[in-house]
């Protein structure tokens, strides 16, 4: 009985909260930034650092290796393995062979740059050698590099985003089980959140209707809130039947919502006031 009276009061206290915060989605919101994972991605990026599991492991054997070859050994036992006795300078030359190559690949990471232009069109620039390739990002979030010479057309490179912000890209190349991560800084300073350029309302009525407008044109749809964190928008013309929008809220107050809207492969962070607020 005890078990049964606490379930109740559980199913009670969910069923309030849900009721709760649809109670307060409900109104009118007005638009005051938003932010895009697209357009965040637009612009130079300048390579700062790469990280290659696999590379830098083998870097760590060689330098172990420079620091004590011919260590434990004799003078003769030296000259048999390596033909020499001094092995300070075997060391050293090695030392000088190791950093060179270190200065190379950093020089090849500090000498790339990515251009994502607005037209869908990308500029890949390795140590001043400039190619161009068609850039869009995948329904999978994945960035997506078309070819477009003439000797290589068609071939595509596909990258994992493994973030974007206003200050840093990462990208993830994989090639044969190997992988890297390329670290890239904006060129120059910029932000991508800003205000809309359209006057954008969300009306949330308590019917399940939710009006969409935008500088006082409006459209209607139809809105209901999935495990209180989810709203379904279900457009009441083009597709009444077919699978909802979800739009994610990532946060809510009395005066405040963010909401997180997944269009293909576009990412829409919006952030809103309450109306007179």
């Amino acid at each position: 009985m005890k078990k049964t009276g606490l379930f109740l009061i559980l199913l009670m206290a969910l069923f309030s909260c849900k009721q709760d915060r649809k109670k307060l989605l409900t109104g009118k919101w007005h638009v005051v930034a938003f932010e895009n994972n697209l357009q965040k991605l637009i612009g130079k990026w300048n390579a700062v650092q790469l990280v290659n599991p696999g590379m830098d492991s083998t870097a760590r054997l060689n330098q172990l290796y420079i620091d004590t070859i011919g260590k434990n050994n004799d003078a003769a036992t030296n000259i048999k393995l390596y033909g020499a006795a001094n092995m300070d300078s075997v060391r050293r030359l090695l030392q000088i062979q190791f950093d060179s190559a270190k200065k190379m690949r950093d020089y090849g990471v500090k000498t790339t740059s990515f251009y994502f232009g607005e037209n869908g069109l990308a500029l890949l620039s390795f140590q001043g050698n400039i190619d161009s390739s068609a850039w869009y990002v995948d329904s999978l979030g994945f960035l997506i590099l078309d070819d477009m010479n003439d000797a290589t057309k068609g071939e595509k490179v596909r990258m994992e985003i493994v973030s974007v912000s206003d200050t840093a890209l990462q990208l993830k190349f994989r090639d044969n089980g190997d992988y890297s991560i390329v670290t890239f800084h904006p060129e120059g300073d910029r932000t991508t959140k800003k205000e809309p350029e359209d006057d954008t309302w969300f009306n949330f009525r308590p019917d399940g209707i939710v009006e969409l407008i935008v500088d006082k044109e409006t459209d209607t749809a139809n809105w209901n809130l999935e495990n209180d964190s989810i709203i379904n928008i279900r457009s009441v013309v083009k597709t009444p039947d077919g699978e909802p929008m979800k739009w994610n809220i990532l946060a809510i107050g009395n005066d405040n919502l963010t909401l997180k809207i997944i269009e293909n492969s576009a990412i829409s962070k919006l952030t809103f006031k309450r109306e007179g607020k």
